[in-house]
């Protein structure tokens, strides 16, 4: 005997409710977008054909490293003065060493064409990427110039703190 016929009675009709075919519920298949989703990551990835390397991008950063180069020039100069200056430099004080430290001065003012070349340069490079996707070929010839004037400017720096570091013995 059931305890409860009220109860099993609202059961059988919720489950006869649930069981109808009345009505229209979107199908449970796979929907074209989802197929074509499927196709689109089993498919290989589609590759592009490299960026041809631009004339312009060459010719500037070849024009930066002559620039840096002639910027070496004038800083050479203005170094063998002030190395021989710190060379003849008397005690911290003296007039030679005024002499010395005025001449270092010189020098690092000196520099100050190379590291606006550098600063420039960084800004072309930037101003570029932005603009357009560069090919490798560009993106070497960047780097490459990059490093050139950098190489320059570290070089330059250090020989200024040799020249610095002999006045203040």
């Amino acid at each position: 005997m059931i305890r409860f016929p009220l109860l099993a009675a609202a059961l059988a009709l919720g489950v006869a409710g649930c069981a109808s075919n009345e009505g229209d519920f979107p199908s449970l298949a796979q929907r074209p977008a989802e197929r074509e989703f499927a196709a689109e990551q089993t498919a290989p990835p589609k590759v592009r054909p490299p960026l041809p390397a631009d004339a312009s991008v060459a010719a500037r950063s070849d024009r930066f490293v002559a620039e840096a180069r002639a910027a070496e020039g004038a800083f050479a100069r203005a170094y063998e003065a002030a190395a021989a200056a710190v060379a003849k430099a008397g005690p911290t004080g003296s007039d030679s060493w005024v002499v010395a430290q005025e001449a270092v001065s010189r020098a690092v003012a000196a520099q100050a064409p190379l590291t606006k070349i550098a600063g420039a340069f960084d800004d072309y490079a930037a101003a570029r990427a932005r603009e357009t996707p560069l090919a490798p070929a560009d993106v070497a010839r960047i780097r490459a110039a990059t490093e050139a004037v950098e190489q320059l400017v570290a070089e330059q720096t250090a020989r200024i703190r040799r020249l610095e570091a002999s006045l203040t013995r």
